[in-house]
């Protein structure tokens, strides 16, 4: 990747809006952009750092739009090298004129994510910053925002760097035993070394205990909607979005694959799937979307089973029940506008199971499902403002590798089995925490991290 040109790219979304913002870096940026501005007062590359100035785009004399831009100088922009920004009237046709100005006066089109990676490459960002900036861009729930919000503060770099540097004063003192063995490691430095491997270990299993949680936070909980043809889970899906998402008609097995939309409940996202109706059919559609019901049903975090209340239970009824989770499913007793009785009269059979009586219909009841699922979502907890959480599965395996050789070094060190393969697993450790802030990453992972991020971040 080059870091001696200079880059251009539209910022902000190619669709009609009242603000859009061209975004340029590089040596360049301000030369480049120069004889394309006219405003008042002095020239563009002796104007202030981050005020705003008022003027034209002109395309040769011709002018293109009104605009307020504004210079950032190296090293304080995003990337640390000179950036400007335009910000224009948010016309796809404008922002694409005023960037093909830009690119004929010699800026180079910026790859997906490449402000981004400059500016991880200058220092500006160690790499759970930079994933958190994608996922306060994608974030899908006020509790995913803030999870990211803290990432990018550097909260969770700090917590990292806190493990490190107590792993790092280890290695120094196994180091210098190895350095000089004569000296070796007298019974206080062991006992002090076994101290910080313990707080090491402790800090470490900390931030692990909440990551599956944090990554459930980031990404949204998987919610599975099951059961029998008919008994109302698309009418569900549809009710708890607000929006006739899913179609629903009267004749069975209409869902044949399934249908995946994110709803926020009480500031947390859980990801919705509708799925085909499960029965014995000889249908080959049929049957291939009961398989992918099956196979969504088991990867879910969360289930829903929704029973129609106002008929018997049927095979395919009792069948689901039997194969049911009851830590993770909520059984949703569907059609309650049918039902002549408060309660169906097979409840006994599912009464010691957690249950909600609802109309999918009219709505009646799915404000207490809704309740149900944030309850059931965050009892293993909601990240306090002091708590540093991990919220990603390539964070939480190098956490994993880094915890594993300090408890392999413990007992290393307790065993006395030799301090050249204690200083292989302290090592090993370092390179583990250094690949979570990026010191240490592989480039074929940051170049699959840095192809996520949009063209202009």
């Amino acid at each position: 990747m080059r870091l001696d040109d200079t880059i251009a790219a539209v910022a902000t979304p190619l669709q009609p809006s009242g603000l859009g913002v061209i975004r340029v870096s590089g040596t360049e940026a301000v030369s480049l952009v120069e004889p394309l501005f006219k405003g008042r007062g002095r020239p563009l590359k002796k104007a202030e750092t981050h005020k705003l100035l008022y003027g034209w785009i002109h395309d040769e004399g011709e002018l293109l739009d009104k605009v307020l831009l504004v210079v950032m100088r190296a090293p304080h922009s995003y990337t640390t090298e000179d950036v400007v920004e335009i910000q224009c009237h948010g016309s796809p046709l404008v922002l694409r004129a005023i960037l093909d100005l830009v690119l004929k006066q010699g800026a180079r089109l910026a790859e997906a994510g490449e402000f981004t990676q400059r500016a991880f490459l200058h220092g500006r960002l160690d790499l759970t910053q930079v994933e958190a900036v994608a996922d306060l861009i994608h974030a899908t729930s006020e509790v995913g925002a803030k999870l990211a919000a803290q990432q990018l503060d550097g909260k969770l770099y700090q917590a990292i760097d806190v493990v490190k540097k107590q792993v790092v004063s280890i290695a120094s003192l196994i180091e210098a035993g190895i350095e000089f063995p004569e000296e070796g490691l007298d019974f206080s430095q062991r006992e002090n070394c076994l101290q910080r491997l313990d707080h090491a270990c402790a800090d470490l299993e900390n931030m692990l205990s909440h990551a599956e949680q944090g990554r459930r936070m980031r990404e949204g909980f998987a919610v599975a909607l099951i059961g029998r043809p008919n008994v109302g889970k698309s009418s569900l899906l549809n009710t708890l979005l607000r929006e006739q998402r899913a179609i629903v008609t009267t004749i069975p097995g209409t869902t044949r694959d399934s249908i995946e939309e994110s709803v926020q409940i009480q500031g947390v996202a859980f990801r919705l799937t509708d799925t085909a109706g499960i029965r014995k059919t000889t249908d080959l559609l049929e049957t291939e979307g009961i398989r992918r019901t099956q196979i969504v049903r088991d990867k879910a975090d969360l289930v829903l089973l929704i029973l129609d209340a106002s008929e018997k239970l049927r095979e395919e009824d009792q069948a689901l029940i039997r194969e049911l989770e009851q830590q993770r499913t909520i059984v949703v007793l569907n059609k309650k506008d049918r039902l002549s009785a408060k309660l169906p009269e097979w409840y006994e059979a599912i009464s010691a199971m957690e249950s909600v009586l609802i109309s999918a219909k009219n709505g009646e009841g799915c404000d207490e499902l809704e309740s149900c699922l944030f309850a059931k979502a965050t009892q293993d907890g909601l990240p306090q403002q002091d708590e540093i959480w991990i919220t990603n599965r390539r964070q939480q395996q190098a956490a994993k590798n880094a915890l594993a050789a300090l408890q392999q070094a413990r007992e290393i060190l307790e065993s006395s089995a030799g301090e050249e393969f204690l200083a292989v697993d302290l090592r090993s450790c370092l390179n583990a925490l250094g690949e979570i802030v990026g010191e240490t990453t592989p480039d074929d992972l940051l170049g699959q991290i840095f192809s996520e991020f949009c063209i202009g971040k």
